[in-house]
């Protein structure tokens, strides 16, 4: 009889332990079913739209054009060619074609560096020529308003 209730005893016990689990289980639902609760009563008043007047709405949609026309231009002015990019573009391959060089490599390379040091050339005359024709204009357009 003493095995039969020890046996008893120690799943009596194990029946309480489980109890207790299932009674926090419980709660903790509980608690989360008031908190999903109060939730959605929160987004409820939060999705509930703001409706402007009319001078509000204006003003709304007035900045809203004026801060999409602020990024175009910033697009805009990125997207633009610079010639200072072109100059920088020809530093650089003088520089790495002055780099190949001086490590060695083929005469190839040389070859390279005379070529671009050329286009770099044409390049200046071109950049000559615009800015000699843009000061005759000027000088042009003075003697004409004096």
């Amino acid at each position: 009889m003493d095995l039969i209730k020890e046996i008893n005893e120690k799943y009596q016990a194990l029946e309480a332990e489980i109890d207790k689990k299932l009674e926090k289980v419980h709660a903790e639902e509980a608690k989360l079913e008031r908190q999903n609760e109060r939730l959605a009563e929160k987004s409820a008043i939060v999705q509930s739209p703001k409706i402007l007047s009319y001078e509000e709405a204006l003003q709304r949609n007035a900045n809203t054009l004026k801060s999409l026309e602020i990024a175009k231009a910033r697009l805009r002015s990125r997207s633009t060619y610079s010639p200072v990019e072109k100059l920088l573009e020809c530093a650089l391959e003088n520089y790495k074609k002055e780099l190949a060089t001086l490590m060695g490599k083929s005469s190839q390379a040389n070859l390279d560096q005379e070529q671009q040091d050329h286009e770099e050339n044409i390049y200046e005359l071109v950049i000559q020529n615009v800015m000699e024709a843009s000061s005759a204009r000027k000088h042009g357009g003075e003697s004409q308003h004096n």
